[in-house]
């Protein structure tokens, strides 16, 4: 549907000069005279050109309802990046220039159906991105849509028409069993790496809790670890969730081995209450030099096995999963293990661990 536009224009020869300039005279949607003048140019050709661009842009604000694709985006992250944590926003962003500018680019929001969602996500299929991956950016989609529709009058979300990708998923689960950390412990080379790693096995907590972690955190009285913060990229911020912010309670060992390194720390370090456990005063180390210091041990295990064997592989957050595993199989209900990994419901734990308990079937015979 268009606006009926009311369009003029004039080229003219600047004689004082010998240069060209145009102007165009048009109405905007409230009926309002408006105009449009470029001086400067030094053929008639370039002033026509560059004119003709000028009312084809106009032309396109006359359109009912037009709002090109990327400035809708723009406009979002604008919107989010003011209400939003920064790890966030780096998604997002990540996702609007890798994914969702280069297909959409300029198109008119107005104008996307459901075909153009269904040819996006099978394009993207085609690229081979993890499930999670693809889901994250599908939300973001659907996100950026949900503006549209609250601050632009859009009528309809095609994207939650659509749906997210719908991909079988098996999601991955590794984890080490106490003997293969224990394996892996008494490789690492440094009393800081071997705490470090201690935290996440026995804690279950997450690299960017441990990163953040203060010696004010620490309750030696009453033997646990208060959790308030976590690192991302050396921002350090309140945990995305209520739920996160949590006292891990410790067992006697690893307590002995947290005074055993605070001992070793003041000694090798300017200590105070508020200055991180793994760093240096406020700065905790980066994810890199963490990251190092596990592939490194990985290798130096690999190098201690016989030709053509290696340890197993699991990723750094996949000992929070080792953590829980250990825990189910000591019969620890999901309201606790939840209560421990700072999640907000006990559905994450059974969905993600609900495999690892015994049949629970056959157990409640017992009772009836």
């Amino acid at each position: 549907m268009q606006h009926d536009l009311k369009l003029s224009h004039n080229i003219h020869k600047d004689a004082k000069r010998g240069t060209y300039y145009f102007r165009i005279t048009y109405y905007d949607k409230t009926n309002t005279r408006q105009y449009i003048t470029r001086k400067g140019f030094k053929q008639r050709k370039e002033a026509v050109k560059k004119c003709n661009e000028i009312m084809d842009e106009i032309e396109g604000i006359g359109k009912i309802n037009q709002l090109p694709f990327d400035k809708l985006v723009e406009e979002y992250i604008d919107w989010y990046s003011a209400r939003r944590k920064s790890s966030s926003v780096k998604a997002l962003k990540t996702h609007a220039n890798n994914h969702l500018l280069p297909f959409f680019k300029s198109m008119d929001v107005f104008n996307i159906d459901t075909k153009m969602i269904m040819k996006f996500q099978t394009q993207k299929l085609k690229e081979g991105h993890s499930p999670d991956y693809l889901k994250k950016m599908h939300v973001f989609l659907v996100s950026i849509l949900n503006h549209a529709m609250k601050y632009h009058d859009l009528g309809r979300n095609v994207g939650s028409l659509v749906g997210n990708f719908e991909i079988e998923t098996q999601k991955r689960l590794n984890y080490w069993t106490l003997d293969q950390f224990n394996q892996f412990y008494d490789m690492l080379p440094t009393i800081q790496q071997k705490l470090f790693f201690k935290l996440l096995f026995f804690g279950g907590m997450r690299k960017g809790e441990c990163r953040a972690l203060k010696w004010e955190n620490i309750n030696f009285d009453e033997d646990y670890i208060h959790i308030n913060k976590t690192d991302y990229h050396g921002e350090v911020t309140a945990p995305k969730t209520k739920a996160a912010i949590r006292d891990i309670y410790m067992p006697t060992h690893v307590m002995d081995d947290l005074q055993k390194y605070l001992i070793w720390y003041k000694e090798n370090n300017i200590y105070k209450e508020n200055y991180v456990l793994f760093g240096t005063f406020f700065k905790a180390y980066s994810e890199s030099t963490i990251d190092r210091w596990f592939t490194s041990t990985l290798k130096a295990l690999d190098d201690s096995l016989p030709d053509g064997e290696t340890f197993p592989r699991i990723v750094i957050h996949e000992l929070r999963h080792s953590h829980a595993s250990m825990l189910v199989n000591h019969g620890a209900s999901p309201m606790i293990i939840a209560q421990r990994l700072g999640h907000s419901s006990t559905e994450e734990v059974t969905s993600r661990y609900g495999h690892l308990y015994p049949s629970t079937q056959k157990e409640i015979i017992k009772y009836l």
